[in-house]
């Protein structure tokens, strides 16, 4: 099936006495454009995101999130570098010494030194962090799939009945085609007095085929018929094979508004324009919806 290039998922689980959530929005855009907004720990992962997010979509515009749980019962494992606190603590008790200052180390200002305390995250093996983080982004991919699916679904079922429009319409410009000369042959008719004045008379029913047979020339429009309908045929394949289909479709359809152009412009009949004007306005139709489609 065809999928839309909208969807949004989402994953969260624990990550090493941690809760992560992982969320992924897409929208339509001509390629695959990629963004992520990481948490400080997870920032050297970006690359990484960027390959799992290639390996399952090929356009769209893809925006990535990625955030630690911030509630009141979170808090982070941190690891006490005790030889950083020793270090600090000797500092201090010499700049102290130095200056002829009173007082004692404290908890507290050991504290304040970033190198004494490590997120617990800085001491775990990096490959085994991301493999959990990996599988959350996974599953997170994998409900977006499963929403631009049910998307695509509803996208590919919209086209379906603007394409049945498009071809009932064609089907009655073929209706009226015959007609279009055999009105000009009338009308044509009405001028033999205008003729008969211009041309002998024994040159009049020439002259007469040769006109109509030249009108007929230009206003035919069975070639343009034909081609609509196989463009209609071949889009309907590609609904039905699915898979990343977007830019097919979006040159079928302006090879169908080429075709129709051309049928508008040939066709001298009022009723045919009408047609014309109404195919155009469905084929713009699925022109909107062609923009969201993978």
């Amino acid at each position: 099936m065809i999928r839309s290039m909208t969807g949004y998922g989402r994953a969260e689980g624990d990550v090493f006495g941690r809760r992560l959530a992982v969320e992924v929005k897409t929208v339509n855009h001509r390629f695959l454009n990629f963004t992520a907004r990481l948490p400080p720990d997870l920032q050297r992962f970006e690359i990484r995101f960027l390959g799992l997010v290639k390996q399952t979509l090929q356009r769209g515009q893809v925006n990535l999130y990625a955030s630690w749980d911030s509630g009141a019962d979170d808090v982070p494992p941190v690891h006490v570098n005790q030889e950083a606190a020793e270090r600090a603590a000797a500092l201090l008790r010499e700049t102290a010494e130095a200056l002829g200052l009173p007082g004692e180390v404290r908890l507290e200002h050991l504290l304040a030194f970033p190198a004494v305390t490590l997120p617990a995250l800085d001491r775990i093996d990096p490959e085994d962090l991301w493999e959990r983080v990996a599988a959350l982004a996974r599953r997170a991919l994998e409900e977006l799939q499963r929403f631009r699916e049910r998307e695509g679904a509803d996208l590919a079922r919209d086209m379906a009945g603007r394409l049945d429009t498009v071809e009932r319409l064609v089907d009655e410009i073929d209706r009226l085609r015959p007609g279009v000369v055999q009105a000009y042959r009338e009308r044509l008719a009405r001028r033999v007095e205008d003729l008969a004045r211009e041309v002998p008379a024994q040159d009049l029913e020439a002259r007469l085929a040769m006109e109509v047979a030249l009108f007929a020339d230009r206003c035919d429009v069975s070639e343009e018929l034909v081609r609509l309908r196989s463009h209609l045929a071949e889009y309907r394949e590609l609904l039905s094979a699915g898979g990343v289909v977007g830019r097919k479709l979006e040159f079928l359809l302006q090879e169908m508004n080429r075709e129709t152009n051309t049928t508008g412009s040939k066709a001298s009949d009022a009723g045919i324009s009408r047609l014309v004007v109404e195919i155009k306005a469905e084929l713009e139709k699925l022109r909107e919806q062609v923009q969201n489609v993978e």
